[in-house]
């Protein structure tokens, strides 16, 4: 998954996270309607959380798994190519950017609320 989602708990107000493997809340909508059930990961309580509280952030552990290919790629590209392997440092920057950008998109669409 390379973005989170999480909300917050009606009853302790602590973060929980999700798994949703939708990109925007109108996928997630026709597929699961407007609400989820849920199940507390601190208090244990059950409820329905409203999909438009759902909210979603870059996922730093992929992103720390592509700085770490990233960098060993560029560690054998230099020994064979010098100055031209110094492009790959730019790697994890561009799908960090993929990522905040997924992120956004997700957050910034809403569901109308009847």
């Amino acid at each position: 998954m390379l973005i989170i989602h999480y909300f917050k708990c009606n009853f302790c107000n602590k973060e929980n996270k999700i798994k949703i493997a939708e990109d925007d809340r109108g996928a997630l909508q026709m597929k699961k309607g407007d609400e989820i059930p849920y199940s507390c990961l601190e208090c244990h309580k059950k409820d329905k959380i409203h999909i438009n509280k759902i909210r979603a952030t870059p996922s730093m552990t992929v992103f720390a798994f592509v700085s770490l290919i990233s960098i060993l790629i560029s560690i054998v590209l230099i020994l064979f190519f010098g100055l031209l392997a110094t492009l790959s440092f730019g790697l994890p920057m561009l799908f960090y950017l993929f990522q905040q950008g997924q992120a956004k998109y997700f957050n910034s669409y809403r569901i109308k609320t009847k």
